[in-house]
Formats: structure tokens, sequence, C-alpha cells
């Protein structure tokens, strides 16, 4: 059995367009519930958590028909990437900024924490790269965590899920992200200098 090879990536791309629906169809349940139509805003906002669990699937399944068919590729894995950082990004900032009243709201402070965590190692990444050259990339088990368990949150803030559900999983993908962004920097310390030495 045979599968064209772009259709891993088509996956990626299809991940990225459903962001905007996502924050398209949570925009209207938004906007139902400002008009007193809380029944449609109830229903648009589980057909936004839906669309987030497509994503969620989406995600897993390019990356098993490229490594089932072989069909990895560079291309391949910064589309995926991409598309991962994409959803994670606008969706944790929508829910922190824009998510009352047909959502729970995202703390501030956990997505300054996320955009300071990618800053911090997007920081590192180009600076290991220009004195190195090169930079040594490999996803890690607790990368592998943070990324589940703050799809999880985006989930259950996009299920409407009581505080009794999100604020501890809240609190665990706090300390699963510290403890990521932690192993990541130990890990990169070292290549920063070599590079350094090498210059």
């Amino acid at each position: 059995m045979s599968i064209p090879r772009w259709l891993p990536n088509a996956i990626s791309v299809l991940r990225v367009l459903m962001v905007p629906v996502w924050v398209l169809l949570a925009e209207d349940a938004n906007l139902s519930y400002l008009c007193d139509n809380p029944e449609r805003g109830d229903e648009l906002r589980l057909w936004s958590a839906l669309v987030l669990v497509a994503i969620g699937l989406s995600d897993v399944l390019d990356g098993w028909l490229a490594r089932r068919f072989d069909l990895r590729s560079k291309l391949g894995a910064t589309l995926d990437a991409v598309a991962d950082k994409l959803a994670q990004v606008v969706l944790t900032t929508w829910l922190a900024l824009r998510a009352a009243p047909a959502f729970p709201v995202i703390p501030l402070w956990f997505l300054l924490l996320l955009i300071a965590r990618d800053g911090l190692l997007l920081l590192g990444h180009f600076v290991i790269r220009r004195r190195h050259g090169k930079v040594h990339t490999e996803h890690e088990l607790h990368g592998k965590l943070s990324s589940l368990c703050l799809f999880g949150l985006l989930l259950a803030f996009s299920f409407g899920a009581p505080p009794t559900v999100t604020t501890p999983w809240l609190l665990v993908s706090t300390a699963i992200v510290l403890w990521s962004t932690a192993a990541y920097v130990r890990r990169g310390l070292p290549e920063l200098s070599r590079s350094r030495a090498a210059t």
C-alpha cells in the first residue's frame, strides 16, 4: 500500500487552516452570548471544541503517516512544527484576551509564561546557530508532554469546563512547561559553550 508523498504535508496545511475556523466559531459563540442567545453560543462553543479535536487528530495522523510510509522530510517537519505552534499561540492568546463570556478565561500570566518560554528558546536557538553554524535539535519526552498538556488545557477551555477541571490542569501544565523549559536550557548551555570556544 502506498499513499501520495504530499499527503502528510497537506494534512499539516489543513491543520493551519483549521485555526482561523476555530477563532471564527469562538467569536460567534461570544457574539451569541452577548446577543442573549446562550443556546446558540453553547452550540458554537461545542463546534469550536470539535474543531480543536480535529486539529489534534490531524497532528497525530500526519506524523503517523510520515513515519509509517517513510515520508518524513525537512519541509514536513517544518510544516508540522509551524502548525502546532500556530494553534498553541493563537488559541492561548484568544482564550486569555477574548474568551468571555462564552469560554473560561486563561490567566494572562500563563500566556506570558508561554511567550517567555518560546522567546527564550528561540533566542537560544538563534545564538547557537549564529555562533556554531547549526543546532542539534531533538524532540524530548518533556517537550512532547508539555505540548500534550497544553492541548488538553486548550480542549478543556474550549469545551467550557468548570474551574474544578481547568484550575488543576492549568497548574500541572505550568509545572510541566517550567520543567521542559529548564531541561531545554540545560541541554542548550553546553552547545552555547562549545560555540563560544569555537569562535
